[in-house]
């Protein structure tokens, strides 16, 4: 049997949105590395936590406007891009089970999209994702998840040194992780990584691959407000159909602290080691991890930096990344909520024939639930990236509104 449930607002954890004031906020924190648990993602639907098995299908419909479709820097001579409307169809579903030692969200979202004039951009692209959690005893906690995602432009990937191209991208990341405590204050959490790129249009700045990577962590709590410990985390990668293979190491010391009833904050940093076995050169240098949480009543803020040595997708094979990420989540009257995130990336590739990258991402929305099943939704994505070349700056704006029905459903 299936139960209709009732619910309030449906969907107000779902979605992206940024006001004037959030978006300040945003740019001036420090922000997310990805071994935090970032802002929601936009493929994934909101979860009702309903005890059981339950299924929430959804429908959105709606129309955005891109003001640069090819993904170029703006002609000299007239000083714009060319820009186009599209129109969405977005149907998609989660099923999940809640119990009280296991967690199971299975998620996926179609796009189609359809330009006004220029046919040819037209696409459906796919994003799914899978997880389960399992409480195996009060000591042992183990978790999974997979997400795919395929993208027509590189500029939606956010995987490491890609140059926006209109070229379709599909990425895969499978990531295992377990927790356990030895005692009440000693604790031994690992995770075991799993990353695929692959390109439609492979070219001198695009090669896709794979990243292999374990990170073990030991904390000892002094007290309820002080964690420390050290971590190790090895990394291998091969990019370019094997051509390029790369071996990361680092090692370190971590501190997570309770600042507060609602704030959390982590800290790691320590040495680490790049070695690049096909030039046979190996660099060391310091890595860095800050994040800082505030969850409210009413709102929800979190900021991030992170400096690592990384493996690039694109220019230069591997590279020294400096990225902040800050999000919020609040509602701002009954009915009404705003929910975006902010980030800002710097690559810069050890090969000196290959070119630096700044990157820019900005998702926000603004949305009104008319009804428990029903909102309307204002869009807003900016997306930059400059090579620090001449014609390198390729900026694009993406103003959209969107109707999305959504009820959870009691599977019995």
């Amino acid at each position: 049997m299936i139960d209709t449930l009732r619910t309030t607002r449906p969907g107000a954890r779902g979605v992206r949105a940024l006001t004037l004031g959030a978006l300040a906020l945003l740019l001036t924190v420090p922000a997310a590395a990805q071994q935090s648990d970032p802002a929601p993602s936009p493929e994934t639907q909101a979860s009702y936590r309903i005890p059981g098995w339950s299924f929430t299908p959804s429908l959105a419909l709606g129309a955005t406007y891109d003001t640069n479709v090819a993904l170029i820097d703006a002609p000299a001579d007239i000083g714009n891009t060319q820009g186009d409307t599209f129109f969405n169809i977005v149907p998609g579903g989660q099923l999940e089970f809640i119990g009280k030692y296991t967690d199971f969200s299975a998620n996926y979202r179609g796009f189609i999209r359809r330009y006004l004039e220029l046919d040819a951009l037209n696409s459906y692209d796919q994003r799914a994702s899978l997880s389960v959690k399992r409480l195996f005893s009060r000591r042992l906690t183990v978790s999974a998840r997979d997400s795919f995602a395929d993208t027509p432009t590189t500029d939606d990937t956010e995987v490491f040194g890609v140059p926006f191209r209109r070229a379709g991208s599909r990425t895969n990341t499978l990531g295992v992780a377990s927790d356990y405590r030895f005692t009440k204050y000693t604790s031994l959490s690992s995770r075991y990584d799993q990353t695929w790129v692959e390109f439609d249009r492979p070219d001198v700045f695009l090669s896709g691959g794979w990243i292999h990577a374990v990170r073990n962590e030991l904390s000892h709590r002094l007290s309820e407000r002080v964690a420390l410990g050290g971590e190790y985390t090895y990394r291998y990668a091969t990019l370019d159909e094997g051509n390029r293979n790369f071996a990361f190491q680092d090692a370190g010391g971590v501190v997570h602290l309770s600042l507060g009833p609602h704030t959390t904050a982590d800290l790691a940093g320590g040495f680490a080691l790049l070695n690049d076995r096909n030039l046979d050169v190996t660099r060391t240098g310091p890595y860095v991890r800050l994040s800082l949480t505030q969850a409210l009543e009413r709102v929800t803020l979190g900021a991030n930096y992170d400096r690592q040595y990384v493996p690039s997708f694109g220019f230069g094979g591997s590279s020294n990344s400096q990225e902040l990420r800050g999000w919020v989540q609040m509602p701002l009257r009954p009915g009404l909520y705003t929910q975006g995130s902010a980030a800002w990336r710097r690559m810069t590739p050890f090969e000196t024939n290959a070119l630096q990258l700044d990157t820019i991402w900005i998702r926000s929305a603004l949305g009104y639930a008319a009804a428990r099943w029903a909102r309307v939704e204002l869009l807003y994505t900016f997306t930059r990236q400059d090579s620090i070349v001449t014609g390198g700056e390729v900026n694009r704006h993406r103003i959209g509104v969107q109707f999305v029905i959504s009820q959870p459903m009691r599977l019995h």
